[in-house]
């Protein structure tokens, strides 16, 4: 049995739904199973939530049971926003008809092991932290025609608030599902129940059955058949007024404590403001906030304060001029008016939400999910109320901006419109301090007592510990509260550590407001506590010999067994870097060879042509289809797709090579790029309409593709062709907002916005890409390349030869030459210092011709074919031309590059394409956007870069992307 957490806590207890309740009538957001492409969609078969109250403490387990009815394996994602006070505290996957549970890995690593274990068709789970309080969870595999089960924990303490007149803890059930659902089961126990429930609310219109307990307990339980997954589910608990909260937990080595303490709250009503300032983030995801009750706010506060001058700073990727309105009587009209027509669009932009200057007071709102641009919040000069409205707003960076202003965190998914209102115009009881005797690491949720509580927490260093309560009042009087922690307020054991998971949430909270700051202490506690954060993730694997590969500890039931097999394996050799920058050398040296060797430029011997049919058909037999042979990760041995082979650095086919003109003066050259011109219904509807038309029909066609980058990208080309820049960008920055912390779309957006000449933009996003995604070279030479074109060629030389002398897995082959010659054309043209890097590799290789081919999906295979004026088609089974045009080896496991290069060009005309050949996906996809750069003179002073973005769909599909045209050699 649970030992009593609040003294005597339920005189009374009743369940309502949410909507009766007018301290909060915020419905959860849906969680979203994104399966994109399947045939059939995925089904909710069975919901069982189990959950156990405790007090001011709730632990919910939720299980779910996925059938996916399409004949094909397929990868599921789920998506799921949270409220304020909950975070995901575990989760489990079935493997072989048994749970196993989750365990905590540094965020990047776990990525990368949950991709790298999926290309070998096994079963890995991935649970990340995706910004404020917003998750995702992918699941492989969902076997064709078959179930998977997932268990979630939930934990998290109750929100206080009035109800029916009485004080009262709310706790809000996981139900909203946003998808049929066959079978739902719910069965919450409510510990040391006392008196009978007054009233019981009804859920879509069925009562939940009330069962007392001999050991003082209630059990309420709920089941249906064929639930829409819409509804909301909310208990209101009565609660005692005045009584302090108390628990301590022994948790790993320490004993933690939690408490909230009751403090007589003081208030003094604030000077009325003469100009307010109003932050309005209208971002694409500012739609998902609840507006209505945003605006029952501002009805309130124009209540209170009807006479006041009021500047209005719309933000989205950018801020707008802010706009000036009077308020005179409480007639808001004009403002309330502009606010309704407002159009949620664009990426969201926290470092643009500065206040105006001239307020007395400003209000923000917004989720405070910032994905676009530099930094975070501006500091404000005067009190910012930050207002959230919304499950999976980032409240801890809101409370962090509003507190350091002097103002609080307004959270209406807790508190009504009036009484968020109210606080906003009154000064208030704060916490300045908390002196701990025999108590350390101490947190807080809030300086400001939330519903008449402090929130505290720490470690006890003493079995009693007195804590001392520094408090300011409005009038400016000190005083202080003490709280007495004894260690014997404990739990029994195998119980939930809700004590040492407050802690850490509230540390969390503290640490994120600063997240880049404290990256390793964030690491540090997610992987003490197992919780998902910005810096760790929750991963289950397949098996034993999994764990052991990528040295991940598994859970408690299989340690002793992955200590023994850890202790056998080979340990990874410390001499691999150099070994691999050996490699390196001598494949440059290769490729050296041929950049030096003197090509022939007549027109080759007809005995000398070989079909592009029949070289392709043995290259392709030979790597035998799209599922490519496996190969051995580098330097753990994941099996990884093998490359193809690579291009030789022998001999051209036999020629009279003193024909052709080797020593030729440098010729002309000019590119011709081929225009993207999707022809969908939508793209014919922009090119159709007036200008002045243009973006009421992309909002009107918006919400029918929210979810397709292929829209976004089309109708930005559009707005660009047409000469409307800004709203060009906006739509583009929608991009950001999509799929938060999803890189491939993330890098799909920093191309864009190189092409279109915004580095700027896209330097904050590549960087957000790296951390994502150390292990891929392509996040380094991507950033490398937008370094250099932003004017900051050290740091661009340095990213690159992090690509050249780490030892990348086998699906990335010669990645390092690439950007081995990028590296030397930079420092050939900017002044950089290379005295660092191995002089052996230091030796620019200028050429007269380069394209360079990358992709945005992961596991595809995309490939660069070039057809030069003798005819001749350069790509991966046909690597050297006659006339010395060299093609990069294949990637067939996706984002490339691909590259083909040529040292002199002979005149003519050169043909450049893309083939689809296939993937290996089980996230399917509408479509493979690609991005192309064609380079004359590369590195050289005349270097010229033209880039074009266009999509591919469809296996066997061929498209031009451009040509280059060379002149005869100049007199």
């Amino acid at each position: 049995m649970i030992p009593l957490f609040l003294g005597r806590l339920l005189a009374l207890a009743w369940l309502a739904l949410a909507a009766c309740s007018a301290a909060a009538q915020v419905r959860t957001p849906p969680a979203v199973l994104r399966v994109p492409d399947a045939r059939l969609p995925v089904e909710l078969r069975r919901v069982s939530i189990e959950g156990s109250v405790t007090g001011l403490a709730a632990q919910t387990r939720v299980e779910l049971e996925f059938f996916n009815p399409n004949a094909r394996v397929l990868e599921g994602e789920l998506q799921f926003p949270l409220l304020p006070g909950q975070v995901v505290t575990g989760f489990a996957l079935d493997i072989n008809g048994e749970l196993r549970a989750a365990v905590p890995v540094e965020k990047a690593k776990a990525r990368q092991v949950f991709e790298d274990v999926t290309r070998t068709r096994v079963d890995p789970a991935l649970l990340e932290a995706a910004g404020g309080n917003n998750y995702k969870l992918r699941v492989y595999p969902l076997p064709a025609q078959g179930t998977r089960r997932v268990v979630l924990e939930i934990g998290q303490t109750l929100a206080r608030g009035p109800a029916a007149g009485k004080p009262t803890a709310a706790y809000v059930l996981p139900v909203a599902f946003g998808t049929r659902v066959d079978r739902l089961h719910v069965s919450v126990r409510v510990a040391r129940y006392e008196g009978a429930f007054a009233n019981w609310g009804q859920f879509g219109g069925q009562r939940l059955a009330v069962r007392p307990q001999p050991d003082g307990s209630a059990l309420l339980d709920l089941d249906r058949s064929g639930y829409d997954g819409r509804d909301s589910l909310r208990l209101d608990l009565a609660v005692p007024a005045n009584e302090p909260a108390v628990l301590a937990q022994a948790f790993g080595d320490a004993t933690w404590f939690y408490a909230e303490a009751p403090v007589a709250l003081k208030t003094r009503a604030r000077k009325l403001p003469g100009n307010v300032a109003i932050v309005w983030d209208a971002s694409g995801s500012g739609a998902k906030r609840d507006l209505g009750r945003e605006i029952q706010l501002l009805a309130a506060f124009f209540r209170r304060v009807p006479d006041v001058q009021v500047q209005l700073l719309v933000v989205r990727d950018v801020a707008e001029a802010p706009q000036r309105f009077t308020v005179a009587g409480g007639n808001w009209l004009a403002l309330r008016e502009h606010l309704r027509t407002l159009a949620y669009d664009g990426a969201t932009r926290l470092d643009q939400m500065a206040v105006p200057a001239g307020a007395d007071l400003a209000l923000l709102f917004s989720d405070g999910l910032g994905n676009y641009g530099e930094g975070s919040l501006p500091t404000s000069p005067v009190p910012l109320y930050t207002v959230s409205s919304t499950a999976g707003a980032d409240t801890a960076r809101l409370r962090h901006a509003a507190e350091a202003s002097g103002a609080t965190l307004l959270d209406l998914t807790r508190a009504s419109p009036v009484a968020a209102t109210a606080e906003a115009l009154q000064a208030r009881t704060r916490l300045l301090a908390v002196d701990g005797a025999g108590a350390s690491d101490i947190v807080f949720e809030s300086r400001y007592p939330q519903d008449g509580r402090l929130q505290v927490a720490g470690r006890l260093d003493q079995p009693r510990a007195e804590l001392a309560l520094q408090l300011q009042e409005p009038d400016g009087t000190l005083v202080s509260r003490k709280l007495v922690i004894s260690a014997s307020t404990g739990t029994a054991p195998g119980a939930v550590p809700v004590a040492a998971q407050r802690w850490a949430m509230l540390r969390l909270a503290e640490l994120e407001a600063d997240r880049d700051r404290n990256q390793a202490a964030i690491r540090r506690i997610g992987k003490q506590f197992g919780l998902a954060t910005s810096g760790t993730s929750l991963i289950v694997l397949d098996s034993l010999a999994d764990y052991v590969r990528y040295e991940i500890e598994p859970p408690p039931s299989m340690r002793d067994a992955y200590l023994k097999m850890l202790a056998t394996r080979a340990r990874w050799n410390g001499d691999e870097r150099q070994a691999h920058l050996e490699k390196v050398v001598r494949r440059y040296e290769s490729q050296r060879a041929w950049w030096e060797k003197d090509f022939p430029k007549d027109a080759p011997p007809r005995t000398q042509a070989t079909t592009k049919a029949d070289e392709e058909a043995r290259q392709r037999e030979r790597v035998a289809g799209t599922a490519r042979p496996m190969a051995q990760a580098v330097p753990a041995p994941a099996p990884m797709l093998r490359a193809a082979p690579a291009p030789a650095a022998a001999e051209a086919p036999a020629a009279d090579r003193s024909a052709g003109g080797n020593t030729r003066k440098d010729a002309a050259a000019t590119v011709a790029l081929q225009p993207w011109q999707p022809d969908s219904p939508y793209a014919r509807r922009l090119r159709e309409s007036a200008p002045e038309a243009m973006y009421a029909i992309y909002l009107d066609e918006r919400p029918s593709h929210a979810r397709s980058t292929a829209f976004f990208l089309d109708a930005a080309d559009i707005f660009l062709e047409r000469g409307q820049r800004m709203l060009a960008l906006r739509i583009l920055s929608n991009l950001a907002e999509m799929d938060l912390e999803n890189r491939q779309v993330l890098r799909l957006l920093a191309y864009r916005l190189v092409q279109a000449k915004e580095v700027q933009l896209a330097l904050p996003l590549l960087r957000q890409v790296l951390a994502l995604s150390p292990d891929e070279p392509q996040s380094y030479r991507d950033l490398g390349l937008a370094l250099a074109a932003a004017g900051q060629p050290q740091q661009a030389v340095e990213r690159l030869w992090e690509v050249v002398t780490r030892p990348w897995a086998d699906r990335f082959p010669d990645i390092e030459l690439v950007a081995l010659e990028e590296l030397n054309a930079i420092a050939a043209r900017d002044p950089v210092d290379v005295s660092k890097f191995d002089a052996r590799l230091l030796r620019a290789m200028p050429v007269d011709l380069r394209a360079v081919l990358a992709w945005d999906s992961d596991n595809t295979d995309i490939d660069l074919h070039v057809i030069d004026p003798n005819g001749e088609e350069a790509f991966f089974g046909h690597p050297l031309t006659y006339q010395g045009g060299r093609m990069s080896r294949d990637f067939t496991g996706g984002y490339g590059p691909e590259e083909f290069s040529l040292r002199q060009a002979k005149p003519g005309t050169y043909t450049v394409k893309a083939h689809f050949y296939g993937h290996n996906q089980q996230i399917l996809s509408a479509g493979t956007t690609i991005m192309l750069r064609l380079t004359t003179g590369f590195g050289t002073p005349a270097q010229k870069d033209h880039e074009v973005v266009m999509r591919l769909s469809g296996a066997g599909r061929e498209v031009v992307v451009g040509t280059f045209e060379v002149g005869g050699p100049s007199p």
